[in-house]
């Protein structure tokens, strides 16, 4: 799929959440060097841009610690330079699936003169809300599996967590959302292959539309974002529990997701939580209707509808399963020994941080003596 002669192509990946989102945007930005020469450019040196440009359009930066003077202007800076570069750009951020309605027509507006496409990468629901649970208890939720399951499959879906979930999830909301002042075929859904597929598969279907040649590039490592056990994520949601009961420091969310749970929990091997079979008719029914609206609308579809039918479980526990005091106490020792550890390398580095500050203090100050005294020697001359 070529981009017009002239034109900047710019490609803007939004989302959804949990569907292969990190393993693209990882692969991106390993192989920056290899695009560029392509004429492809994702601004990987400005991974937090994309991010606070994705803060920006949704205006949910408080709740991420971030001021607003840091965000103010990323989106159009972005979108700025893609003009001026030319050539093919790939945004991606799994935070655009976020973006109202009303301001996704003024985001737009700054790509105006470029030929834009919108691109939504989806996998079947039966995979997505584990995914999408145990993420929420990565972030500081408490929730149990079949609770949050009660909530989102509410057809009234007015709790809060059913609003969030469904604002990122709802394929065809989405693709509405985004590309309904687009041709419809410049609004493309990329279906995340099947458990068992090739891991590059995904990555072709999305070089397809993004006007990528796959060639040959390094994958990120194999669970660069990967799944907990139920013991690791029994043992997260009660450390949640406590942190909310104390005043939260800065950088606490960011702590718990870099240290807890890519260091001191993803050690843990216990089986997954799945999707009980019971919910697949109605995740099935929801599917049927993305895929009559989808079609309806003419979107490109690059993979097959059919990847997003929910498939039974081949493993995992149920929804409901009850974690033994045992299984968490082990796991929340091992969680204990890398976080000692942590501190302690942590306490090392601010040691030798202080010892280096107090030995240039030490020196200016010796300096400044040495300074004073020679001003009195030439004064007594």
């Amino acid at each position: 799929m070529s981009s017009e002669p002239g034109r900047a192509r710019v490609v803007v990946h939004v989302g959804v959440p949990k569907s292969g989102t990190s393993f693209l945007q990882a692969t991106l930005r390993e192989n920056a060097d290899r695009l560029a020469e392509q004429g492809v450019w994702h601004p990987a040196q400005q991974h937090r841009g994309m991010f606070h440009a994705a803060l920006e359009l949704t205006g949910n930066h408080p709740g991420w610690g971030v001021p607003q003077k840091r965000i103010d202007g990323t989106w159009a800076e972005l979108c700025r330079e893609a003009l001026r570069r030319g050539g093919t750009t790939v945004f991606s951020h799994e935070l655009f699936s976020n973006v109202a309605a009303k301001d996704v027509g003024p985001a737009l507006a700054h790509l105006d003169g470029a030929d834009v496409h919108v691109v939504v990468t989806a996998r079947d629901l039966a995979r997505q809300l584990p995914a999408e649970w145990q993420e929420g208890v990565k972030h500081g939720r408490g929730l149990r599996f079949d609770s949050f399951l009660r909530r989102v499959l509410d057809p009234a879906r007015s709790h809060t967590h059913a609003q969030k979930f469904w604002r990122h999830q709802d394929i065809a909301e989405i693709l509405d959302r985004w590309g309904g002042s687009l041709p419809p075929d410049h609004v493309h859904v990329v279906t995340c292959p099947p458990p068992g597929a090739p891991r590059d598969l995904l990555w072709k279907r999305f070089c397809s539309v993004a006007d990528i040649e796959p060639g040959s590039v390094t994958f990120p490592a194999v669970g660069a974002n990967t799944s907990l056990g139920v013991n690791a994520v029994d043992v997260l949601r009660r450390v949640n529990r406590r942190l909310r009961q104390g005043d939260a420091p800065p950088h606490l969310r960011r702590t718990v997701k870099q240290v807890l749970v890519n260091e001191a929990l993803r050690s843990d091997d216990s089986d997954r939580v799945a999707t009980p079979t019971a919910a697949l008719p109605q995740l099935q029914a929801i599917t049927d209707g993305w895929r009559k609206r989808i079609e309806e609308a003419g979107y490109d579809v690059v993979g097959d509808l059919a990847d997003l039918d929910p498939q039974p479980p081949t493993g995992g526990v149920a929804a409901d399963h009850r974690v033994t005091p045992r299984a968490s106490r082990d796991v929340a020792v091992d969680a204990v020994a890398v976080l000692t550890k942590e501190v302690a390398a942590l306490r090392a580095e601010v040691k030798e941080f202080r010892d280096a500050r107090e030995a240039r203090a030490s020196t200016s100050t010796a300096r400044r003596v040495a300074r004073a005294v020679r001003r009195r020697l030439r004064r007594s001359r």
